[in-house]
C-alpha cells in the first residue's frame, strides 16, 4: 500500500547492508559520473551524514571530475548545508544510529527538512556538491491522467506537514499563529470560488483547509489521492 515517502524509505533503509545508501525519486536519472563522484566524496569526507547532488534540468552528459590535491581533500565546491532536497540523498548510514531515519508521521513534504534538522542538532554534517549531477524532471513521478488528484493531495499534505513541522519544533500555540493566515485564506478562497462556481479552485482550497484543520486537531496525515 501507499506508505508515504518517509515510511517507505525507512523500510528500504533498514534493509541496507552496505555503508551507504542513495535515495532517488522515480523521476530522476543518474549520469555516468554520479555514483563515482558520490563515492569519491565519501572517501574524502568519511564523517558526512548526507551529501546532496546538483540538479540538472536536461539529460546532456557532463562528466565533471572532482578535484583532488596531494592530500586528497581539495574540494572547492563542497558546501555545508542546512538541508538537501529529498529527490536525491546520499546517506552515510553509521551517522544515523543516534538520530534514526525519517519521521513516519509525515506522509509527504518536509520530512527531509525534519531529518536534516535532527542530524544537525546532533552535530552531524550535511553537504551539497554541484559537481555531483542528477537529472530531475520534477513533478513527473505519476501519470498525467491523475494530475488533478495529485494536486488535491499535494495541497492537503503540504498544509498538514506545515503545521506538524512547526508544532514539533515551536509548540502548538506559536505554530497556530503561523498558520492562521493560511487557514483564513483557505476559508475565504473556498467561499469565493464556491460563489463563482469554480469547482477546481474550490476543491483545492478545501483541501488546504482540511489539511490544516486535521493537523491542528492532531489527526494523522490520512488523506490519499483517489487514483
Amino acid at each position: 500500500k501507499n506508505l508515504g515517502y518517509g515510511k517507505a524509505n525507512n523500510l528500504g533503509l533498514n534493509e541496507v547492508k552496505t555503508k551507504y545508501a542513495l535515495i532517488l525519486n522515480p523521476d530522476t536519472e543518474l549520469f555516468t559520473s554520479t555514483l563515482e563522484n558520490f563515492l569519491l566524496l565519501a572517501k574524502m569526507n568519511p564523517d558526512f551524514a548526507i551529501i546532496g547532488p546538483n540538479i540538472k534540468e536536461d539529460k546532456k552528459e557532463e562528466n565533471l571530475e572532482i578535484e583532488k590535491s596531494k592530500e586528497g581533500v581539495n574540494i572547492p565546491d563542497l558546501f555545508s548545508a542546512q538541508s538537501v532536497k529529498g529527490y536525491a540523498m546520499f546517506l552515510n548510514l553509521k551517522e544515523f544510529k543516534q538520530v534514526g531515519f525519517f519521521d513516519e508521521n509525515f506522509f509527504i513534504y518536509l520530512e527531509e527538512i525534519d531529518l536534516c534538522k535532527r542530524l544537525l542538532e546532533k552535530g552531524k554534517k550535511i553537504y551539497w556538491c554541484p559537481s555531483v549531477l542528477i537529472f530531475h524532471e520534477g513533478g513527473k513521478s505519476h501519470d498525467s491522467s491523475v494530475d488533478k488528484e495529485m494536486e488535491l493531495s499535494r495541497n492537503w499534505h503540504w498544509m498538514w506537514s506545515t503545521f506538524y513541522f512547526n508544532k514539533k519544533y515551536r509548540g502548538f500555540f506559536i505554530s497556530l499563529m503561523i498558520v492562521i493566515p493560511k487557514l483564513s485564506s483557505a476559508i475565504l478562497k473556498f467561499l469565493l470560488y464556491s460563489l463563482l462556481s469554480n469547482k477546481s479552485k474550490r476543491d483545492i482550497y478545501y483541501q488546504r483547509y482540511s489539511g490544516l484543520i486535521n493537523s491542528i486537531m492532531g489527526k494523522d496525515s490520512w488523506y490519499r489521492p483517489k487514483i
